[in-house]
């Protein structure tokens, strides 16, 4: 067996730190998913729900984009649509050349790999910068994502070091912390003088023409407001129907990809910004790619459209495990490439891989949206086999084997010789044996088959008047009722969490975890991702914590937004601190990037995650969150609201005000920004703040500093 898929198989399992770096990253992803569930309320309904949005999208997935399409419209962004690679890239172009664009920053998007944009842009003279940590080091490697959401996965800390050495910084250490703080310089400068951000969709809300991007090192935000141009690049499977539904998907995601409640950043783009908000970018686009998508609607392969690119069928399967992403030689490796892959390039070129799968169902166990990729890799299998594609010995062994299996004498007497056989044949034996054979056997611990067929024990049984009808039954004769019981209870533990595909989605709400006191429970969850939030009894607390907090960057400026809860600008400048305020001519990125501490109030904060909620407006700039070292936030113990489905009628209520009023961006922030692409290290502060504190202002205050 040398097919393509194959050797580049064999190359990654004698590749001895891949193999370390897949098990170690694999493993712990798949721990940290199992574990992030056990915080909701009801695991399996939640799933289910996230399952059956999916499906009635694509039930009315053209209604959908025609209101997504409107509502964008509506906003002032630029919709195009790309029939292809090609097209696309002509359209990103076109684009970049109107505004005479020298540099382009980008976040994560597989759309933009899939088409192959950073050739385009470099032949045409155009810098691109990766700017998510993994993908700039893959950058540098000249090499693919490995991962859906881990693109350096394959990659040892020894390895990312002699890259640095070789491409950034001749005396780079081993410390993931230096390596981070490096990426963090060379790009923050990148992120500056950009013309053009270029990202990905994670979600398109129709109701609201909402773009969202889930991410963690803050990278995403800077791509989407600090150039004056940004393209948004998807295909239509990220489509959702509403806020509510995307607040659902997003339970969810994170948790299945990573492990985490939230990911540090959840942000919703609506359209350019508005004329009184001070930052954001003039002109925004959005590319829908189709890609060879469109012809697979209404076939038995358009319940792959329903994967919400979480990664955790990779990191689940078997497969994926030993060999990694870059054996699939595609953008979308593992169980779900398996399918995506030869859907949107063809049988002809990925017709191999639906075959690179044990059909062990460990994929659609992990799927947060119940995916059924084993039903559809055999039906990719059975089209493969339809048009001929694979081997010729392939298909000369499963027409013999037909032929046997359709005739029982012959089936019973290769069994009996099978039996005698396999006693002396092992697997070193095995891996002596010619072409196909000793190749599938290699790796394979064989096992001996039975010296009886379960036939010819049958008719022994009935021969011997054996009664059969318990074993049938499955129940044995000796078996207590108490006994049954505890056998039932025993399969229902075992079971716990599992996909099976029986699972109804639950009609109206779903379960939510009990919060009886969202301030202790936020301030519970803040710490856990970030750091103990204040409490304050008095005004006199909150301007000793501040005065105290912003001393340690005494040498740098202060930013500080509009309308906080309580005035602090007046403490910080009667100390000597240098305070910038919101800026009515220009976003003033510089002066903010100089920042040691970012002040801003808060919206809203969710008690169930540690989030806080910040929308952008008059006075609230986006930067004031995301360029300082260190962002603190002043949070009112009023709009600390339970669950994240609390926070669903909120957001329609702002996305639907007038033009003036809306807002053009709304960010869930929890915990700093953060990574764990350099040998699975988790590093705070990679693009936007590495600290984040909190202080919860109880309403008597509120009222007595107003």
């Amino acid at each position: 067996m040398s097919s393509p898929f194959n050797q580049r198989a064999n190359s990654a399992l004698v590749n001895i730190p891949l193999q370390d770096a897949l098990q170690a990253a694999t493993g712990k992803f798949a721990n940290q998913r199992a574990h992030a569930f056990e915080s909701t309320a009801a695991p399996l309904a939640l799933r289910a729900k996230a399952r059956e949005i999916r499906r009635k999208t694509f039930d009315e997935i053209d209604k959908h984009l025609e209101t997504l399409f409107t509502n964008l419209q509506n906003l002032g962004v630029h919709v195009h649509s790309a029939p292809d690679a090609d097209s696309a890239k002509r359209i990103v172009l076109e684009i970049a050349r109107k505004h005479n664009v020298e540099t382009v920053v980008k976040s994560k998007s597989m759309a933009s790999e899939e088409i192959h944009l950073n050739q385009a842009l470099e032949a045409a003279g155009i810098t691109p910068y990766e700017t998510d940590l993994g993908e700039w080091i893959l950058q540098l490697a000249n090499e693919t994502p490995s991962h859906l959401v881990a693109p350096a996965i394959h990659k040892t800390l020894k390895q990312v070091q002699d890259l640095f050495r070789a491409k950034v910084d001749p005396n780079a250490g081993s410390d993931p912390q230096e390596l981070t703080s490096i990426a963090r310089e060379k790009l923050r400068t990148e992120f500056l003088r950009a013309g053009m951000g270029i990202s990905g969709v994670n979600f398109a809300v129709a109701e609201s023409g909402t773009l969202c991007l889930v991410t963690n090192e803050g990278n995403g935000r800077l791509v989407t407001t600090l150039p004056k141009v940004h393209v948004a690049i998807m295909g239509f499977e990220k489509v959702v129907p509403t806020l509510r539904d995307t607040l659902t998907l997003l339970s969810v995601l994170p948790r299945s990809a990573t492990g985490q409640k939230l990911t540090s950043y959840f942000t919703m783009l609506t359209g350019p910004r508005r004329e009184n908000e001070a930052d954001g970018p003039d002109e925004v686009h959005l590319l829908l790619l189709d890609g060879g998508r469109s012809r697979h609607l209404g076939t038995p392969f358009q319940e792959a459209f329903h994967c919400i690119r979480c990664g955790a069928c990779q990191n689940a399967c078997p497969v994926f495990q030993t060999v990694g992403g870059h054996t699939y030689d595609s953008v979308y490796g593992g169980p779900i490439g398996s399918i995506l892959s030869p859907m949107l390039r063809g049988l002809e070129v990925s017709g191999e891989l639906p075959a690179a799968s044990s059909l062990c169902g460990a994929c659609m166990d992990a799927c947060p949206v119940f995916v059924d990729i084993p039903r559809m890799l055999l039906e990719m299998r059975e089209a493969r086999t339809v048009k001929k594609n694979n081997a010729l010995m392939e298909r000369f062994s499963f027409r013999m084997l037909g032929m046997v299996m359709r005739k029982p004498f012959v089936w019973e007497t290769g069994f009996k010789l099978g039996s005698v056989f396999s006693r002396f044949l092992n697997a070193k034996v095995a891996a002596w044996l010619p072409g196909p054979l000793g190749a599938w056997a290699q790796g394979r611990e064989l096992p001996r088959i039975a010296k009886k067929s379960f036939r010819t024990r049958w008719r022994e049984k009935k021969r011997r008047g054996v009664d059969s009808s318990s074993a049938a039954n499955g129940v044995s004769q000796a078996d207590s009722p108490d006994a049954i019981i505890e056998k039932t209870h025993h399969a229902l533990e075992l079971a716990h969490g599992l996909s099976h595909g029986h699972i109804d989605c639950p009609d109206g709400p779903l379960p939510e975890i009990n919060v009886p006191d969202t301030v202790v429970r936020f301030a519970t969850e803040f710490e856990a991702v970030a750091n103990p939030a204040l409490q304050p009894s008095s005004i006199d607390d909150i301007r000793e914590y501040v005065l105290n907090m912003a001393a340690k960057w005494k040498e740098y400026p202060v930013a500080i937004s509009d309308g906080l809860p309580v005035e602090v600008a007046g403490w910080l400048m009667e100390e000597g601190f240098d305070v910038i305020s919101p800026s009515i001519d220009g976003d003033n990125r510089d002066a903010i990037a100089r920042c040691g501490i970012g002040i801003t109030g808060c919206d809203w904060a969710i008690a169930e995650t540690g989030s806080i909620v910040l929308r952008s407006g008059p006075g609230h700039p986006r930067l004031h969150s995301l360029l300082p070292e260190t962002h603190l936030a002043l949070v009112p113990a009023n709009n600390i609201l339970p669950h994240i489905s609390s926070l669903g009628p909120e957001l329609e209520s702002i996305f639907k005000q007038e033009e003036g009023h809306s807002a053009s961006c709304v960010n869930i922030i929890t915990g700093p920004s953060r990574s764990a692409d350099i040998a699975l290290t988790l590093i705070k502060g990679v693009h936007g703040p590495r600290d984040v504190f909190a202080i919860i202002v109880p309403d008597v205050l509120i009222a007595r500093s107003q």
